[in-house]
């Protein structure tokens, strides 16, 4: 088996074993950790962040954005039959197509 050395020094095949290895002890956790983490990685993709703290930081600015848009009355907040009653009208929208 050849190795290669990566721009970071490490050898290709123990880049590969770590990786493996990883995959593993990751398969190996519950399924709720597995989906947790699934969404996180798919949200990564979507939004952009790298780190828990990045995807903190902008989870901190969307509330706080939306706090201020209640505060000053550009948006409402609805009751909660509203909402259901919405989501009915949508879901027989669904059923009709």
């Amino acid at each position: 088996m050849s190795t290669e050395t990566t721009p970071n020094g490490t050898t290709a095949t123990a880049t590969v074993d770590a990786s493996t290895e990883l995959v593993n002890r990751l398969l190996k956790l519950p399924e709720q950790t597995k989906l947790d983490l699934a969404n996180l990685l798919l949200d990564s993709v979507r939004k952009g962040f790298t780190s828990l703290e990045e995807a903190a930081k902008r989870d901190k600015e969307l509330i706080r954005s939306r706090l201020e848009e209640l505060m000053s009355g550009k948006v409402e907040l609805l009751e909660p039959e509203e909402v259901f009653r919405r989501m009915r009208e949508r879901l027989d929208e669904v059923r009709k197509k």
